[in-house]
């Protein structure tokens, strides 16, 4: 793979990650389009990764007051603890659960979907009718403790390439009543272990020493920085209540993916 293809990856990545607009999704028919007709598993896991660099900067603050959270609990159990630190880690146990489950048990299924750009763009659509209705979800004043598991199905779901994990688990949210920044903030959170789960499940699917870990390299820093700033600007679109305005694009980008793909 030449310089300028991974640094394009990278970037695609890094917007596309966090963007309800699937990254996996992006990268198939990108990968198709710069003739990478086979799957490049650990090019894809790699720049997951970056991504995940990006998030650590983003959440610096959110990330130390968990760790804080669970150091006290550490040094002090209580069942009882009010801490909502405490309450955000165990819902995002809670979350974590059901995507493991569909992760673990269709992997198979999902990975062999990467090869269809057909049934990519199908899913870039599905996703773009879920995201439109995000504008017509209210604000509640309570969330109820099934919440978490959930968006964490909805999780599961966008394993399969083509469907947003950031724009189901965010959109799921808003459904069910979240305010528009703590709806924002779960998901990304909750994306840090996901990714890197299943980047350590991939990893041991290649053989890593063959690599051009050069170039790979680049491709994660470019990942990193693109994926930052992405964050930042989302942040920004989610607060205005924007976020179905996503679905315009992700409705052409699949008819696009369609016509390219006959």
């Amino acid at each position: 793979m030449s310089l300028i293809k991974i640094i394009i990856l990278g970037i695609i990545q890094g917007i596309t990650e966090f963007f309800p607009v699937s990254s996996s999704g992006h990268l198939v028919l990108i990968q198709n389009l710069l003739g990478l007709k086979e799957p490049q598993l650990l090019v894809d896991v790699m720049l997951h990764l970056g991504t995940v660099l990006s998030l650590f900067v983003f959440l610096r603050k959110e990330i130390k007051d968990i760790l804080l959270s669970l150091w006290q609990f550490c040094k002090k159990p209580s069942l009882k603890t009010r801490d909502p630190n405490m309450v955000l880690v165990l819902s995002l146990i809670v979350a974590s659960i059901p995507t493991f489950f569909i992760g673990y048990f269709f992997s198979g299924l999902f990975e062999s979907l990467f090869a269809s750009p057909t049934a990519v763009s199908a899913a870039l659509f599905i996703t773009a009718l879920f995201l439109f209705f995000t504008k017509f979800a209210r604000q509640k004043k309570t969330n109820l403790p099934l919440h978490p598991f959930l968006i964490g199905v909805l999780q599961g779901i966008a394993i399969v390439p083509g469907f947003s994990r950031s724009g189901l688990t965010i959109g799921g949210a808003l459904f069910l009543g979240w305010k528009r920044e703590k709806a924002a903030r779960f998901s990304f959170l909750l994306s840090i272990p996901v990714i890197l789960g299943a980047s350590v499940f991939q990893l041991q699917k290649t053989v890593i020493s063959t690599q051009p870990w050069g170039i790979i390299i680049i491709g994660i820093l470019a990942a990193s920085l693109t994926g930052y700033f992405s964050l930042v600007f989302l942040t920004k679109i989610i607060n205005k209540g924007k976020f179905y305005l996503f679905s315009f694009y992700l409705a052409a980008a699949a008819v696009l993916g369609f016509i390219l793909t006959m």
